[in-house]
């Protein structure tokens, strides 16, 4: 029987799967099947931001566009659940603008998805991304 799709994913289970210790083998099996789809799980956008800088712990010699294209792999396994348009647009903006945050890659890709503003007083990297930025904030 495979779970339901109920099931969420933490940032360890891929990091053990990139190690050799104690969970390593039973990670990859687990990945394995997320990536044929044998198994359903939801990925939650915080999860993968914490992939984005966690795996330069593990990798130390990991570039920016490595992690983005692993992450894409992720996104791309039938077996993986969630907001996989907004999710995919977050990692594409992070990986083409060095300097921007995983955070506000992720919501420019919910702003220009929902047609709507960010409340920020960071308005150079969200209009970089061609978000409107209200200034003033409204009040």
């Amino acid at each position: 029987m495979t779970p339901s799709p109920d099931g969420l994913l933490d940032t360890n289970t891929f990091i053990h799967a990139m190690t050799h210790d104690a969970h390593s083998e039973e990670c990859s099996r687990f990945l394995a099947a997320l990536e044929d789809g044998r198994v359903d799980a939801w990925l939650e956008p915080i999860v993968l931001h914490e992939l984005s800088y966690a795996l330069r712990r593990w990798r130390k010699e990991i570039t920016r566009e490595e992690i983005a294209e692993y992450l894409l792999v992720i996104l791309g396994w039938p077996g993986v659940r969630g907001d996989k348009e907004s999710m995919i647009n977050a990692v594409e903006r992070w990986s083409a603008t060095p300097g921007l945050a995983f955070v506000d890659a992720y919501l420019a890709a919910l702003a220009s998805r929902r047609g709507a503003v960010i409340y920020t007083k960071n308005a150079r990297d969200f209009t970089q991304q061609g978000i409107a930025v209200p200034q003033p904030l409204p009040s």
